[in-house]
Order: C-alpha cells, then structure tokens, then sequence
C-alpha cells in the first residue's frame, strides 16, 4: 500500500511540474503577441525566420569530408564555339569599320578638289602669260579645232593654210615637231597650233572638234602658239 501511495504522490508532481511548464509557455506566446502585434501572425512569422536562418546555416555550412565534391570547370573562350563565332563576328565588323573610314576619307577628299582647268580669271593664266613673253605676229588666219582637252584646258588649231603663215610661225612649229619624235613623242601633223583655254572666245564654249575658228598667232619661249579665237 505504501509502495502504491509513493507512485501516486509521484505522478502528481510530474503533472503539477507539465501543468506549470505548459503555463509558462502559454504566458510566454502571449507575452511576445502583446508586444509584437498579432500573436498568430508573430509565431508564423518567427517560425519562418528560424526555419530560414536555420536552412541558411545548413547551406552555407561546409558539407562532410566524405560527401563527393563536384565542381563546374572554367569555362574556357577558346572552347566555346559561341565565343568563338562572336570573336569572328567581332574581327568582320571591325574590318568593315576600317574599310568604310578608308573609303569615307577618300571621298571627302577628293570632292572638294575642283575638275577641269582654272576659271577665265583666274590668276593662274596670268601668271602664265608674263613667264612666256609673248610677242604677238601680224596676220589673222582660219583654221579648225583639232583637238581639246578639257580637264586639262588646252588643244591644238589645224591651220587652213600653213604657208600663209609667217616664215617665224612656220620655222618654230617644224622645230616642235622634230622635238617631239626626238623624245618618242606621237605627233599627229606637223602643222598643229597649240592653243590654252583663256586664248578662246568664251562664248564658242563648249569647243567640239571640227569647229571653224579665226586666230591669230604669236611667239615665245616655247614656240609658236594660236591666240584670239573666235568663231569664223
């Protein structure tokens, strides 16, 4: 009977000890409600942060010696036949920068030069004329216009009558000629008298071969020449 008492005796203290525990825990859940808020959404709310800090100490934990390491090797550039195409790609795009600056400075260059020979008054064919000291002969003549080039501004007059010209005219245009094939020169006819731009009349322009034309005809340094060329 004694032995039975003591058991009973002892099973009402280790109630009593869960009925005291489960009330602390009750006043300690509500504690933390009255000074949070809402007790339910702070016990969920604490129950996720615990479950996350402690997932988050687990996967940043260093995992056991004897559990196999895998790790991704580098990718590497050259083994990469995306990286390789884009590096191909990349060196094409470069190459057609260059070309288009290339070709892009080419022109800009080159438009703004002007084509054709200088202006009637430009400076440039009276520079010209001083430096040859021509002397103007008596006498105007017919003839042709044999030959013209325009970028360039000079041609050459087929006299209609060569021997109406002065003995002069005549002696400096047969040196010119033997000159020429003396150099390797391709004469057309002996007979031709070299002409510029500025010694036209302006209003025979544009000159088309075959024109007729009177002249005159005048002395320098150089030779013979033609001058004073309107139409006939």
């Amino acid at each position: 009977a004694q032995a039975i008492l003591a058991q009973v005796a002892t099973l009402a203290r280790t109630y009593s000890i869960g009925l005291q525990n489960a009330a602390r825990i009750e006043m300690g859940g509500s504690g933390a409600g009255k000074s949070k808020g809402k007790g339910k959404t702070v016990a969920k709310g604490s129950g996720k942060t615990s479950f996350t800090s402690v997932k988050s100490s687990i996967s940043g934990s260093k995992p056991a010696p004897w559990v196999k390491q895998t790790t991704a090797p580098a990718a590497k550039p050259w083994s990469s036949p995306a990286a390789s195409k884009g590096s191909r790609k990349g060196a094409v795009v470069s190459k057609g920068a260059s070309k288009g600056k290339s070709k892009g400075k080419g022109k800009g260059k080159d438009k703004g030069k002007k084509k054709g020979p200088a202006d009637f008054d430009s400076d440039f064919w009276t520079r010209k004329l001083e430096e040859e000291n021509r002397t103007e002969l008596e006498g105007s003549y017919t003839g042709t216009i044999s030959k013209y080039i325009f970028k360039q501004g000079w041609g050459f007059i087929a006299p209609d009558d060569h021997d109406s010209l002065p003995a002069q005219a005549r002696e400096a245009l047969s040196k010119a000629h033997e000159d020429a094939e003396a150099a390797g020169k391709n004469v057309s006819d002996a007979n031709w008298i070299y002409f510029r731009k500025p010694d036209v009349d302006q209003e025979l322009y544009p000159l088309k071969d075959g024109m007729a034309v009177n002249f005159t005809v005048y002395m320098d340094e150089k030779g013979c020449g033609a001058c004073g060329i309107t139409a006939q």
